[in-house]
């Protein structure tokens, strides 16, 4: 009961706390990795050497199968799960308080490491890419254990033609670190250095404002205090605008300059081609997304009729329709909350479930220093990771339900498949983690079914998650190719040339619906204030995993088995095929594009729902 109060006590604090008054259950325990910092660095040391023994193998690898063999297990289950694990560890310390000195320290020790290993291994690649298929086939019938690499050394093979020379792969490897820059520097002032200041609540509680508690005060029931939490987030972001336009112009332009140098016609087509991802479903997302957007503005609609307001503001946007919060939910009760609303995935999966809540593979607390929003990070050898920042509303539960789906994805993938297939590729990786949300969502729903009020909550929520999920990623994906684009045609991305396009975007997914009552150039900030711009083309994926989630889900509530089965083989399947194969196996077609008309069709049946609801008292 005293730690129940005291979660209490914790969530609802008018003041982020530093680290070290963040109770110990609700941080994540790193010594599950290395028992201590001195531990880190023997592996960092060792890893290092490694490296550079490796180098032995250098224009060799091709001599024989058993040479071939040697080198390729001793980078996949000594080098790889080495710098799996010190990156992971540097990553989550620092994360975890980027104020903290010590993990500032490892986290440099951890991208030194990292560019050793990028120089050191370079030539692996372009080795592997140029031996002779036959001779590479044969290899396998005379040394058997090279076949269990067979895929690994087919995705390093995928994209051959575009391989640098030996010395140019490891002077990319060297700069690294370099190249990364423009994220890290984004990260530091994104998280550390902007101060939003603070503001009133509804009880008149001065609270500092902060991206992990921002939803609370744009949600708040007082249009005063959500349209000034929305103009001290903008204001914070439009003091630092032309800086952030540079750091994305210099993160835009080195992706480009990598994408000329490896003879690809485009960023795009160079990160869809490390997964053999067809670009036309890039573009089908696109144009479905706008074929299908006055269903978009049919809900502004609506939401501007049920607030009662003459002009709909961005402000407006997350405010509950029924005039009151609905469960709001200690992290405790999150925790109940999530077990029962995945309990159609089974048993074995809600005991894995239990397994990372019990365990403290889970940061839970807001605390100075700390990376907003939420992640999971997956270590093949050890355990996964979840970041949260936690809330006490839904919207929380929400994230821990999502990361739990990447967390157990991990999970199954690092049991079933050895270390060079348990990784699943990015554009799976959101499926997981998406239909855990619309399970939530589901429960809900059907839980509260006789409520009005509830069901309103919950049927806005659902569109607020596909808006957010999907269509805003959509947006952003438009803008993602737009700004590439324009970049690659010689056009600096200047804050004035981020700020038309992002403009233009806005327009078109907003219609007239919506008042575009924002400072100049802040539309740009909004757009160039994404972190996920920074991992090039990543946010398309939110948009097609949800509506591949949507379908899996839909047959999972309605008692589909021979579809459970398919996804949880799927979930099992980590990176051993690539990601639009898996896909077709957990029962969906991507190529045909249908997924998303589904994914549309629902979100409408919200939209009609709603309306009908408020037609009738």
């Amino acid at each position: 009961m005293l730690e129940y109060e005291k979660e209490k006590l914790i969530m609802a604090h008018k003041r982020k706390l530093k680290r070290s008054e963040v109770p110990v259950n609700l941080t994540w325990d790193l010594t599950d990795i290395f028992k201590t910092k001195a531990d880190y660095d023997k592996v960092c040391q060792q890893t290092t050497a490694t490296v550079k023994h490796f180098a032995d193998f250098k224009d060799h690898l091709g001599d024989s199968p058993q040479n071939l063999l040697l080198a390729t297990e001793k980078l996949v289950n000594v080098i790889d799960v080495n710098i799996d694990k010190t990156w992971a560890y540097a990553e989550l310390l620092y994360a975890s308080d980027m104020t903290n000195p010590v993990a500032q320290q490892v986290k440099g020790a951890s991208e030194d490491l990292m560019a050793t290993f990028y120089a050191g291994t370079a030539f692996y690649k372009i080795e592997i890419s140029g031996i002779k298929s036959d001779k590479l086939k044969s290899y396998m019938t005379q040394e058997p254990k090279l076949l269990n690499y067979q895929f690994y050394f087919d995705r390093i093979r995928l994209n051959s033609a575009h391989q640098l020379t030996a010395t140019e792969e490891k002077l990319l490897g060297t700069l690294n670190a370099t190249l990364q820059s423009p994220n890290d520097i984004f990260d530091t002032l994104n998280d550390i250095d902007l101060n939003f200041g603070t503001l009133k609540d509804e009880n008149g509680d001065e609270i500092e404002l902060t991206m992990g508690n921002a939803s609370q005060f744009i949600q708040s029931q007082n249009r005063d205090i959500r349209k000034k939490a929305v103009d001290m987030i903008a204001h914070a972001h439009i003091s630092v605008s032309h800086t952030m336009a540079k750091l994305y112009n210099t993160h835009v332009h080195s992706q480009n300059t990598i994408t000329a140098l490896r003879g690809y016609h485009s960023a795009r087509s160079q990160q869809l081609a490390q997964n053999n991802i067809p670009e036309a479903l890039y573009d089908v997302l696109i144009s479905k997304t706008h074929e299908h957007i006055n269903t978009v503005y049919r809900y502004y609609d609506l939401r501007k009729k049920v607030l009662g307001v003459e002009q709909l503001h961005h402000y407006d946007l997350s405010v509950s329709l029924t005039g009151k919060d609905f469960l709001p939910t200690t992290y405790e009760e999150g925790k109940k909350l999530a077990l029962e609303a995945l309990q159609p995935l089974g048993e074995d999966y809600v005991n894995q479930v239990k397994e990372a809540l019990n365990n403290r593979w889970i940061d839970v607390a807001e605390n100075v220093g700390k990376s907003s929003g939420g992640f999971e990070i997956g270590i093949a050898t050890v355990h996964p990771y979840i970041l949260l920042n936690w809330t006490n509303k839904l919207y929380s539960t929400n994230i821990l339900v999502h990361e739990m789906g990447h967390a157990i994805h991990s999970v199954r993938s690092n049991q079933t498949q050895p270390v060079q297939y348990s990784e699943a590729a990015t554009f799976n990786a959101e499926i997981a983690s998406t239909l855990n949300e619309i399970l939530l969502q589901n429960y809900l729903i059907k839980k509260y079914q006789n409520d009005r009020d509830a069901q309103i909550y919950l049927r806005t929520k659902s569109i607020a998650t596909f808006l957010g999920t999907f269509v805003t990623q959509v947006k952003f994906a438009e803008f993602e190719q737009l700004t590439y684009q324009t970049e690659q045609n010689g056009q600096a991305l200047s804050l004035t040339v981020l700020n038309q396009m992002a403009t233009q975007l806005e327009h078109q997914f907003n219609g007239e619906q919506i008042v575009d009552d924002f400072p100049d150039d802040s539309y740009a900030v909004h757009f160039a204030s994404v972190p996920h711009f920074y991992y090039n083309f990543y946010v398309y994926q939110y948009a097609t995993s949800y509506a591949v989630a949507s379908a899996i889900a839909n047959k999972i509530l309605s008692g589909d088995k021979q579809v459970l089965d398919h996804y949880h083989r799927f979930l099992a399947s980590g990176g051993v095929d690539y990601p639009v194969n898996l896909i077709k196996s957990a029962g969906v077609d991507m190529v045909s594009g249908e997924y998303l008309d589904s994914a549309f069709a629902n979100f409408e049946d919200d939209v009609n729902t709603l309306e009908r609801l408020f037609s009738t008292k």
